[in-house]
Parts: structure tokens; sequence; C-alpha cells
């Protein structure tokens, strides 16, 4: 399988099996959005990239890092409530965790869609390793 973000791919799996894993103890709304934010992160990674098309990866990184602000400040809000200090497990549950996971995100996206270095970084290492044959397969 050839991956056109390698670690763009991993991190929506690995955000989509949290999702899907905390929707099976607690089922919500807010699960079922996160395993779509992270299927649409690990089919960014594998068929999309973030250098062929810069101007979306900037417009989603900066949608992230709005969303990411919003949950943050609800995930602050909550911390008085919290009535027992939350195990290393729970900590992956709270809004605070997922609001500052998202705002590094849309930070990163914005940096890989502006940062020429960035992109020749990225096109160096899909010359040497997987992505070689990536753009006739499209």
């Amino acid at each position: 399988m050839i991956l056109k973000a390698r670690i763009t791919f991993f991190i929506g799996i690995i955000v989509t099996m949290i999702n899907i894993i905390q929707f099976a103890i607690e089922p919500s709304a807010g699960r079922i959005i996160g395993i779509i934010v992270g299927l649409f992160v690990a089919i960014i990674g594998w068929k999309i990239g973030w250098t062929t098309h810069r101007r979306f990866t900037i417009l989603i990184g900066h949608i992230a890092v709005t969303i990411g602000a919003f949950v943050t400040a609800y995930g602050i809000y909550q911390v008085p409530f919290i009535s027992v200090q939350p195990t290393a497990i729970q900590v992956l549950d709270l809004p605070i965790f997922w609001g500052l996971f998202t705002i590094f995100g849309g930070i990163c996206m914005i940096s890989h869609g502006h940062c020429n270095c960035t992109i020749r970084m990225h096109n160096e290492n899909c010359r040497s390793e997987n992505c070689k044959g990536s753009e006739s397969q499209n």
C-alpha cells in the first residue's frame, strides 16, 4: 500500500481506534464525530497527502485550530467539576486533551501547507521511500 503521508495516516488510525474504544465504553455523538475525524485524517494520509493540495491543507489546519480552541475552552470549563482524579487512560477522554491535540494538529497542517522546507523534506522522503509511482496510480 502506498501512503501519501505515512505519519498522518497512522495518526488518523490511532484517533479512530481510540474513539471506537471510547464509543464502545460510553456511546455518544461526540465519539462518532471523533471516528469520522480520525477516518478523514487517515484518508488524507492515504490518498491525498498534504503537499499536493496546499490550500486545502492550510484551510483544514485553520478549521482544526479554531475547533480545538473551542474544545479546549470547554475542557477548561469542565475541570472544576471533575470529582475524581482521572487515570492516564481517562485523560484521553477529556475535552481538554482532544482540544490541545486538535490545536497542535492544526498548527502542524498549517506549517506543512506553508513551509517549503517541510514540503521539500516530504518530497525527498517520497523519492527515497515508498511514494515512488504514487503519482501514476492517481
